[in-house]
């Protein structure tokens, strides 16, 4: 965590990669969000490679706000400045949400929660939760944890989407995560699962903001194989007693 001024109660993070269609729409509606439930908060904008005005507009929007922060990393890679916005977030709570996927009210709630729990998931799968998406994507997502459940941890809920981590889970957790792209915050919730972190799950409203711009049926084997190479670097490390 980084020093300087106090703390604020959340730190948003949310990685952008070529997001000038909708980045300022977004982050504003974000932040009026956040400012209308009278949270202590910062947002960190962390820029990834991008090729359009993505990076231009962060600015801008820092520029108007003191609580955005933008940050930088040269390769498009979703998990790496994930890892980079939390390692500089200095929030008591760091919450996950994707510019394209979130739910501002979620904030709130898991903040209330964060003396019980360790890390709060906004679960899709949640018996009242709203999911707007398509069949086939609902169904992409049930099978994805299931995966999680037989390859890791019978009773995990769902890891792709938004999450809120106290800071000490934080600190503690994320020096150990290996996996970048997408599977960084499923390995983060994993490894701290693992470690006794307490965890609970809130319903959530899922809507995408925008079309998936990366193909579900390419990154289904992709994921598949992450998945698996991650079972065999916690299967090694507990071999290793590490």
């Amino acid at each position: 965590m980084s020093g300087g001024a106090a703390a604020p109660r959340i730190s948003v993070v949310i990685p952008v990669h070529n997001e000038a269609e909708i980045l300022r729409g977004e982050t504003l509606s974000i932040v009026g969000g956040l400012e209308e439930q009278g949270l202590d908060y910062e947002l960190l904008l962390c820029e990834n490679g991008s090729t359009d005005l993505t990076a231009t507009l962060a600015d801008e929007l820092a520029a108007a706000n003191p609580r955005i922060r933008v940050l930088r990393s040269p390769v498009a890679d979703y998990g790496e400045a994930m890892r980079l916005g939390m390692a500089r977030s200095r929030g008591e709570v760091v919450v996950n949400f994707d510019i394209d996927y979130h739910d501002v009210a979620f904030a709130g709630r898991a903040l209330g929660l964060s003396d019980r729990y360790g890390i709060v998931v906004g679960s899709k799968m949640h018996a009242e939760s709203e999911d707007r998406r398509s069949p086939f994507r609902q169904l992409v997502s049930r099978v994805f944890t299931l995966t999680l459940r037989v390859l890791f941890d019978p009773h995990i809920d769902d890891t792709h989407g938004v999450k809120a981590f106290r800071r000490d889970v934080v600190d503690t957790y994320l020096p150990r995560v290996v996996m970048g792209k997408d599977l960084f915050d499923t390995e983060l919730v994993v490894r701290a699962r693992r470690g006794g972190v307490a965890v609970t799950a809130l319903p959530i409203v899922c809507e995408e903001k925008r079309k998936a711009r990366s193909s579900i049926v390419r990154r289904i084997p992709r994921s598949i194989l992450g998945l698996l190479r991650l079972r065999l670097v916690l299967w090694k490390e507990a071999l290793s007693g590490g």
